[in-house]
């Protein structure tokens, strides 16, 4: 696994953390290098990982306070990390700052989750908080070309797939599909990966094998706010579902705890694999 693009000298990051392994793995990066961090707990989506570093707990709609507190940790940049579900404009608790905002933040959430993410990442620059792609801090950790684990086939399904998602990427509708004997089975929307692969293994027989999960960004994604993921959990899953094995593009999508994932995709009996862009 690995990135061409070197690490930008940051002096401390701060994590606008959500759910998942991603931004925990940011973390514990930067504190292997003995860089500071500073969690940003969206709706306590960081879980209990957060509470070993420095962090705050906030709540959706605080935009005077996360900003407050990252001038007031000293942080000269953020990342964006995690997933979070969307929430209904009418749920989320504005602050006053927010409040001044509430126009924008309403044109952006009338955008898909590309848009309206893009529009956050904008808001924290101009204050004076450059956002950062969470892959300039896991260059490792982001897919390599070529077989990773098992023993390649489904190449067919690895094409179609291909196709499906660059023709879908235009609507941001989702970054993964799942392929099998020349038909579509699933498309990721809005549930995310998990809930996708749920469903197929919910489709089929249990005797039902073959397929194949491809996942890669969408064209034009802004990878300073998303970039898509795998990891052991979605091994499990696909292995599950009956699949045969996953596609990811190289150098687009992330692999998380790597060696874990590797192994466990070779004990699963599937194959990983990295197709170029």
């Amino acid at each position: 696994m690995s990135l061409k693009a070197e690490e930008p000298s940051v002096r401390k990051l701060g994590i606008l953390a959500g759910t998942g392994r991603l931004p925990e793995e940011v973390a514990e990066a930067r504190r292997a290098e003995g860089k500071p961090v500073f969690i940003v707990d969206l709706e306590g989506a960081a879980a209990q990982w957060a509470s070993s570093f420095p962090n705050e707990r906030v709540s959706l709609g605080q935009v005077g306070r996360v900003l407050a507190l990252l001038e007031r940790e000293g942080c000269d940049a953020v990342t964006m990390a995690g997933g979070l579900t969307r929430p209904s404009l009418t749920k989320v608790r504005f602050d006053r700052q927010g409040l001044a905002l509430l126009p924008r933040v309403a044109r952006l959430f009338g955008r898909g989750d590309d848009g309206l993410l893009s529009g956050v990442a904008d808001l924290f620059e101009e204050h004076g908080f450059p956002v950062i792609g969470a892959e300039a801090f896991l260059p490792r950790s982001v897919a390599g070309s070529g077989v990773l684990a098992g023993t390649l086939c489904e190449e067919d399904g690895i094409a179609t797939g291909r196709a499906i998602l660059d023709a879908l990427g235009p609507f941001d509708i989702g970054q993964a599909v799942v392929v099998a004997g020349g038909r579509c089975l699933a498309v990721e929307a809005a549930e995310g990966t998990a809930a996708m692969l749920d469903r197929v293994a919910a489709l089929r027989a249990g005797d039902e094998r073959g397929g194949v999960l491809v996942k890669m960004p969408k064209r034009g994604q802004d990878f300073r706010v998303d970039r898509p993921a795998i990891g052991p959990d979605t091994i499990r899953a696909a292995a599950k579902a009956g699949l045969s094995g996953i596609a990811v593009e190289a150098g687009g999508v992330f692999v998380l705890d790597a060696p874990r994932t590797v192994d466990l995709a070779d004990q699963s009996g599937l194959f990983l694999f990295g197709f170029e862009p």
